[in-house]
């Protein structure tokens, strides 16, 4: 247990507990006062809950997540088939388990269910990948992909495809592997944009909230009183946070409700508006951070396995970064993906610390010890 110790990364665990310190603050701030003040107390359960699995899955042998990956795979199947048919609905879409007193957000255990057992089959398949392999690497990811689409939940269903992408990319296809697999990505990408153009026959790939959001992005005239006033709002507020911030609960846009989604898909203009320009580069560069030790761990995993298991984690909080803070400053268009360790939600949040306790385990045997 002392070498366990020894070895133990403390910025994987210090730097996601400053910014849940920071996010519940602010989160506070927002709903205080309100009839969603027990948002506060489920987001301090959930990051509870969240700490103790990272603390389990930090001392256990991530290789065990290896030899159990397709039942993890195969139980996120299930639950989001269950979703599908039985979930909760809100705001237009099927995306909830009710537990009572907990509701479950499927979706979010793909994302790890997808980077465990993508890590699992492209880590003994490193560097000598065939096509069958590609295309059976395909196939896990089009099930869960199709499943969370159909609920639908484009933000999470791209987060799932970027990662899939990059996992296939670093386990080194060959040139022509890598050329045909570019020439694909462009292919979906070309047909994403005809989509949300509206322009027959990929006009059904898109659900008219999701082309109206992009559309609305493109140009927000078009919506100047629906999403085009969301993003307005929410630079309004990044904004409005100067270079110090007006404090915790002492914003203008937040305090009289015109920021929307505040404590969701908004939360970084909040935490811009509370702690202002400072506080908003201060929780980038401590994100940056935290995403940068992750990918060291990676090169200095001891196994295939270890490696694209953090490449994925790093993969799929840089990216929902990217995405969430672009949304709150206009450069990306409004997708409900929300901002890693700040945005409330429950069953992200346990998630995110899930696995970056199976980093954690990682770190701690990339070196030969004894761990009798």
């Amino acid at each position: 247990m002392a070498l366990k110790i020894k070895t133990f990364e403390v910025t994987i665990l210090l730097i996601p507990v400053l910014l849940l310190m920071a996010s519940i603050a602010v989160i506070y701030s927002l709903v205080y006062g309100t009839n969603e003040f027990q948002l506060v107390y489920k987001q301090a359960l959930s990051a509870a809950i969240g700490l103790v699995l990272f603390g389990i899955a930090s001392f256990v042998d991530y290789r065990f997540f290896r030899g159990v990956s397709w039942l993890i795979y195969l139980i996120t199947i299930l639950l989001l088939l269950y979703v599908d048919f039985f979930g909760m609905a809100a705001g237009g879409a099927m995306r909830w388990i009710n537990l009572g007193f907990f509701q479950v957000q499927p979706s979010e255990i793909a994302k790890i269910a997808v980077i465990i057992a993508l890590s699992a089959y492209f880590g003994a398949r490193r560097e000598k990948l065939s096509w069958i392999d590609i295309f059976k690497s395909a196939l896990i990811l089009i099930v869960p992909l199709a499943l969370i689409l159909k609920e639908p939940d484009l933000g999470t269903g791209l987060v799932v495809f970027f990662i899939y992408i990059v996992l296939l990319y670093a386990s080194k296809p060959t040139k022509l592997q890598t050329f045909v697999i570019s020439a694909s990505i462009i292919c979906v990408l070309t047909a994403g944009v005809l989509a949300a153009f509206n322009i027959p026959p990929f006009r059904g790939l898109m659900h008219d909230y999701q082309r109206n959001r992009i559309l609305t992005f493109v140009d927000p005239s078009l919506d100047p009183y629906g999403k085009g006033y969301n993003v307005k709002q929410a630079q309004i507020t990044v904004g409005s946070g100067g270079v110090f911030g007006r404090g915790l609960g002492k914003g203008s846009q937040s305090q009289l409700q015109f920021l929307p989604k505040a404590q969701t898909d908004f939360i970084f203009s909040g935490i811009a508006e509370s702690f202002g320009f400072v506080g908003g580069v201060t929780f980038l560069v401590l994100m940056w951070f935290l995403i940068s030790k992750i990918i060291s761990i990676a090169s200095a995993a001891r196994d295939e396995f270890g490696m694209l298991i953090c490449i994925g984690a790093a993969v799929m909080l840089l990216f929902q970064l990217f995405v969430n803070v672009g949304m709150n400053i206009g450069l990306a268009p409004v997708t409900g993906i929300p901002l890693p360790f700040a945005s409330y939600g429950g069953s992200a949040l346990i998630m995110y610390l899930f696995l970056l306790g199976i980093v954690q385990s990682v770190f701690i045997r990339h070196k030969k010890i004894s761990f009798e």
